[in-house]
């Protein structure tokens, strides 16, 4: 007989054949605890969220009565259209911002909406008043006190 087949034969008999279902079962365990770490258990029903693609409403607060026109800014994620709604002027996307000048008798309450690919992000917009003018007299308001956007279902 040669060593080599010695060798072997003394090899498979010390290999203990439970020794592998431990090493399989060790690593199933690790990954099932990997997979259950940080928030990874989903609920089944709904384990891949589809995204609501629809339109928001952008809405306007002035504590003035006699508004002309007021440039709005809005931000955040992604805007895939952008008009105006029941508010005369104009509404264009720039580089992902919104910019709209609304113009008349500028009143509170909605006066564009927003197409965006999930209305489920509406936190990540934001709205601002960059400026605004008295209707009869052009006299710029002050923004600072009781102007506001905001976006909303």
């Amino acid at each position: 007989m040669t060593y080599t087949y010695k060798l072997s034969r003394r090899l498979a008999a010390s290999h203990d054949p439970l020794s592998d279902v431990r090493k399989i079962m060790l690593f199933l365990l690790l990954l099932l605890a990997i997979s259950c770490s940080e928030g990874a258990l989903i609920d089944p029903t709904n384990s891949h969220p589809v995204a609501q693609s629809g339109w928001l409403s952008v809405a306007l607060t002035t504590p003035n009565h006699n508004d002309g026109v007021v440039q709005l800014s809005l931000a955040g994620a992604r805007i895939d259209s952008l008009e105006l709604s029941g508010a005369q002027g104009f509404a264009m996307l720039v580089n992902g911002t919104g910019r709209l000048l609304v113009t008349g008798e500028v009143k509170n309450g909605v006066v564009a909406r927003i197409w965006v690919p999930d209305t489920r992000a509406i936190a990540s917009y934001t709205g601002s008043v960059e400026a605004a003018a008295a209707r009869s007299t052009y006299q710029l308001q002050d923004i600072s006190q009781g102007y506001s956007v905001q976006v909303t279902r």
